[in-house]
């Protein structure tokens, strides 16, 4: 090995050790928060403010799929609910397709696909719940997502449970064990990860007595915004419960695979 390599591998080496003893405070504190929490027992409307990281399980084409097409999603991660309770992965949310139109290619009639989530379904209850897209990302750059910034095993790091990734939207994910910080810009701490997810630091939920509840994040960064690795010209638009996108330059899609980022905004 050559001298610049080996300095190379020092030099990350000591970052990495430096990095995580800067992170310990906020990860010990994320850890505590952590070993109080437990599972929802039974599920009640949750809080403005909580976020549902979802995967697409079918793909929907503007113009093919129908109106009134039933869509279920299932959470990817656990899912804080409150300052000490959780939802944990695989909770389900029903929606319809309410628009789907192929276009014309033009602006004045794009391809347009619409949905909506109305209910959220776990462990034999169902609630009611309006949401928004915060974002959205192509299967494509969701699989990014699960790859060793160092190169994994062929680079001599084999456990991908001390893996760093890098996040939709670009922030970092350095674990050690499955535990560890999201970092932004300038090696700020932002979130944190375990075994069950990714998480924003807590966060005041609007209308929750005070309460501070991490941010599921799934795959995406806490910056995380709009529309990753889609068609050229497709935008997305979401409120009053409804998730748009369109395409005026050709196909609107959302394909398996696809990963969502909801905000609840209430129960309906």
């Amino acid at each position: 090995m050559s001298r610049v390599g080996t300095f190379c591998k020092t030099a990350c080496a000591v970052w990495c050790v430096g990095f995580v003893l800067v992170s310990l405070p906020t990860l010990a504190k994320a850890s505590d928060a952590a070993s109080k929490s437990q599972a929802v027992s039974e599920l009640r409307p949750l809080p403005a403010g909580i976020t549902l990281p979802v995967a697409m399980g079918r793909t929907l084409r503007a113009g093919k799929v129908k109106p009134g097409t039933v869509v279920l999603v299932k959470t990817t991660q656990r899912i804080p609910v409150s300052d000490d309770t959780y939802l944990n992965r695989g909770a389900t949310l029903r929606g319809e397709v309410v628009t789907s139109d192929a276009g014309d290619g033009t602006a004045a009639h794009p391809a347009t696909l619409t949905i909506r989530f109305t209910q959220l379904s776990y462990k034999g209850r169902t609630v009611p719940l309006e949401t928004r897209a915060v974002a959205m990302a192509n299967l494509m750059a969701v699989d990014d997502t699960f790859l060793s910034m160092q190169g994994g095993a062929d680079r001599g790091n084999s456990s991908q449970a001390s893996w760093t990734t890098r996040q939709v939207g670009g922030e970092e994910v350095v674990r050690s064990g499955w535990v560890g910080p999201v970092v932004g810009i300038g090696l700020r701490t932002v979130g944190s990860a375990d075994y069950y997810g990714v998480y924003s630091l807590p966060e005041k939920l609007q209308g929750a007595d005070g309460a501070m509840v991490p941010r599921a994040m799934g795959v995406f960064s806490t910056t995380a915004k709009g529309l990753y690795s889609y068609d050229e010209g497709t935008q997305l638009e979401s409120s009053g419960g409804l998730i748009t996108i369109t395409n005026p330059m050709g196909r609107a899609v959302i394909r398996a695979g696809d990963h969502l980022l909801l905000e609840v905004v209430g129960g309906r």
